[in-house]
């Protein structure tokens, strides 16, 4: 069976009363871009939609490849979750018969919609905001403790899955949310493997499918926070070495830490925390 591509879903979704099964999204609408066409946001590994009922609002991930054992992964996933409640993770639903394209129904995700920016682009409007992104960065270690404290992994921690959100009041701090759950780690998938390996600019360079447990996220978390604490105390560093598909650091400074120009500098920070975080960081690369 040939898997669809973006254009085939692109084509599909323009009619949600034929294309979906689900009666939520069958009498929906797709947002559609200033030229008609339905708004997408495409990735490696699928094709996000939103479609709205009235005051719902939905994401529905695409599949651009197939994944063995996908649907048996997520109900796993799910079952894990629905006995918990954490605030940075958003409600979803995996439906085996989800879209149909070209004559035959292919898997969704259907998934609460999360207003917010991808975290690189919160940073980047925000980077001269010392305050604003210790705040973050104080989330930050909130989010990944909840995680691990419920024995969860997320697998792609990236810029594109932590999504800023505003709180809805005037003033309000922003919070952190977590999207794609493609990866996710949950104790009865324990012994397999990770499906995935991540974005190569927040993942440790010696990363296996192997390595699938719920030390999954440290790395990227470190990555993550050392990254924060280091804009918040020298914003320039975003101009020098944000490339788009970073913060400020990437797979290349992690193969080779001790050449890299970026950690150099993040070990001569003006916030000696961040100086040991550096070096902290520097050893997670050369060791497994």
């Amino acid at each position: 069976m040939n898997w669809p591509d973006p254009s085939d879903y692109q084509d599909a979704i323009q009619n949600p009363r034929t294309c979906f099964q689900d009666p939520d999204l069958k009498a929906g609408s797709v947002a559609l871009t200033p030229l008609g066409l339905p708004r997408v946001m495409s990735g490696n590994f699928a094709s996000v939609y939103e479609v709205r009922n009235g005051a719902q609002r939905w994401a529905v991930r695409c599949f651009l490849r197939q994944v063995s054992d996908q649907h048996r992964r997520y109900l796993l996933v799910s079952q894990h979750l629905s006995g918990l409640w954490l605030p940075s993770l958003v409600g979803f639903e995996y439906l085996l018969q989800g879209i149909r394209v070209r004559g035959g129904w292919y898997p969704i995700v259907k998934m609460e919609w999360v207003e917010g920016e991808g975290l690189h682009t919160f940073v980047g409007r925000q980077v001269n905001d010392a305050r604003t992104l210790l705040n973050l960065a104080a989330q930050w270690r909130g989010l990944v403790n909840s995680l691990r404290g419920n024995r969860l992994a997320h697998g792609d921690l990236q810029h594109g899955n932590v999504l800023v959100t505003s709180q809805g009041s005037a003033g309000a701090s922003p919070s952190l949310r977590l999207v794609d759950y493609d990866a996710m780690f949950v104790p009865s998938l324990r012994g397999e493997r990770s499906p995935e390996l991540g974005h190569a600019n927040f993942q440790h360079p010696n990363r296996t499918p192997d390595h699938y447990d719920e030390s999954l996220d440290n790395f990227a978390a470190l990555v993550v926070y050392t990254s924060l604490r280091a804009l918040a105390a020298e914003p320039r560093l975003w101009g020098q070495f944000h490339s788009g598909e970073n913060l400020i650091l990437s797979a290349a400074d992690y193969k080779a830490p001790q050449q890299s120009v970026a950690l150099q500098r993040l070990k001569r920070n003006p916030d000696a925390g961040v100086q040991r975080l550096a070096m902290e960081l520097e050893r997670c690369c050369v060791g497994s």
